[in-house]
């Protein structure tokens, strides 16, 4: 195989590992809206769809790695390197890795988003539970007084406060 061989097929996969990575950052975003705006019905709507493609990008990032291997490349960004500077004179492969790298940040970033919103969303969960069931965060049992004030072995709490 040759360089133009190499450079086809790596744009190829490129191309599709950013389009996968795109359709899996869609998908994070209506979670997120679906989150933020206490939308059970989209969120749950969703999370039972298949649309986040993980599996094909994984399956990609291992025929990239074949790829490089195929070619005489390492296995990792200095081997990707390597073989996008021998087979891409247009530099088209660049442009397209530089995207891949911006679809991967928007990702990263949308799984954190997502994971602060559930994370804040259990917290408030446990904090409702804790005021219904006189359970505190750490566990311990309070009884409430009438006039709603709660007797802890730590000390007294209204019951507003907790």
């Amino acid at each position: 195989m040759n360089a133009n061989q190499c450079r086809q097929r790596m744009s190829e996969l490129l191309q599709a590992q950013t389009e996968r990575i795109t359709q899996a950052n869609e998908y994070l975003l209506v979670v997120k809206n679906a989150i933020a705006g206490d939308q059970l019905e989209t969120l749950q709507q969703s999370l039972t769809s298949s649309d986040l493609p993980i599996e094909d990008i994984e399956n990609l990032e291992r025929q990239r790695y074949q790829l490089l291997t195929d070619f005489g490349f390492d296995q990792d960004p200095d081997g990707l390197e390597k073989c996008i500077n021998w087979c891409d004179q247009d530099q088209l492969l660049s442009g397209l890795y530089q995207q891949l790298i911006a679809s991967l940040m928007d990702l990263r970033q949308s799984i954190q988003i997502n994971s602060l919103l559930v994370n804040k969303g259990q917290d408030r969960v446990r904090r409702s539970i804790g005021i219904l069931t006189g359970v505190g965060t750490s566990g311990a049992c309070k009884t409430y007084s009438n006039k709603g004030q709660a007797i802890d072995p730590a000390g007294r709490r209204d019951i507003a406060i907790a």
